[in-house]
Order: structure tokens, then sequence, then C-alpha cells
């Protein structure tokens, strides 16, 4: 089993990072958030390795790669199976994302203010797992990883939660594009 971190709000990260490995569970995170693992003893793999690439273009391409989407999006069923095996990617079970925080709306602010804090690749995994969230579990909100944890400890998610925490990604999706069409409606070039 194999568990993707990429989170901007860290709060009990370092739990669910731990309690996944404490269940056996392989962990990669993006590079913020493996160094304060890392920081607090906490060892995980690097999402760069898994996504075949390294980290580019400055940290603005993380994990946008085939690789690592299609490991998201993979069913756990043959067609699928035979498919992630052929192409060499690794099926991921789990996606753990938040998003950048974006400052409040103000009129005629520049849009290079705030241009770089527009999360990409963020909300295309967390909704790809909310997608498929029937065979990766989509964790968006730190409060839930305690619930998610317990659960996987007593034999899985089941299919209720899945579709809770799938509801809930795609609404944070929605409020983060709500959020980025505020600020770019104010937003004055130069």
């Amino acid at each position: 089993m194999l568990a993707v971190l990429a989170v901007s709000d860290k709060r009990n990260i370092e739990e669910l990072a731990t309690g996944l490995l404490g269940l056996g569970w392989d962990v990669v995170a993006t590079e913020g958030t493996r160094r304060l693992l890392r920081d607090h003893g906490v060892t995980v793999g690097a999402v760069s390795d898994l996504a075949g690439v390294p980290t580019l273009l400055g940290g603005r391409v993380k994990t946008l790669t085939v690789s690592l989407m299609g490991g998201i999006l993979a069913r756990d069923e043959p067609a699928d199976r035979a498919e992630v095996e052929r192409h060499g990617l690794t099926r991921v079970q789990l996606v753990c994302c938040n998003y950048y925080h974006l400052p409040d709306p103000q009129p005629a602010q520049p849009f290079e203010r705030f241009r770089e804090l527009i999360d990409v690749g963020g909300p295309a995994m967390l909704r790809a797992a909310a997608k498929n969230c029937a065979h990766v579990v989509p964790l968006s909100d730190p409060d839930d990883y305690a619930g998610v944890l317990k659960a996987l400890a007593d034999g899985g998610v089941d299919r209720r939660q899945r579709l809770d925490l799938a509801r809930k990604a795609f609404a944070v999706s929605a409020a983060y594009d709500t959020s980025v069409a505020a600020l770019l409606a104010g937003a004055v070039n130069g």
C-alpha cells in the first residue's frame, strides 16, 4: 500500500505518516512535507522518485506526471493492473493533499503577487483520488487523519467514509478555485 503526502497545512501530518508507516504502508511526500517529517524523525520517500522525474521549474512541477497520476487513477481491476504493470507504474492507495493559503482578494492587486500560490498539481492529485475513491483514499482535511488511520487499522476505509472524503475533497477544490477566481477578478497586470 502506498500513500502520497503533499500538504501545505501540515497539522497532524507527522501522526498520519507515522501511523501509515506503523501499519506497513510505504509513504512518499513532496519536498516541503518530506523535509518537515524528516526534521521530526519520520523518514519517507520522495514523490519525485515515484514520479520518475525530479521536481522541475523551481518547484512548480512536482506531481503532474503520467506515472504518478496513472498510479492514482488506476483501479484494482484486472485490466488496470495489467496496464500498470506493462508501463511500470506504481498504484497509489491514499492521497493526502491540501493547498497553499491564498491571500484575501484586494482591488487592483498585481497578478504576480499571487500567481505562484496557485496550486495546480495538488488539486489534480486530490481530484483524481476523489474520482477513484473506491480504490484510493482522498484526504484533504487534517482533522480526518485520525479517523482514517483508525479505519485502516480496523480493516479498511469503508465505502461511506470514502464517499464522504471524496465529497469533501471536491468541495475543498471548488472552494479553492472560487478563491483563485476572486483573486483574478481584482487582479491587474503589472
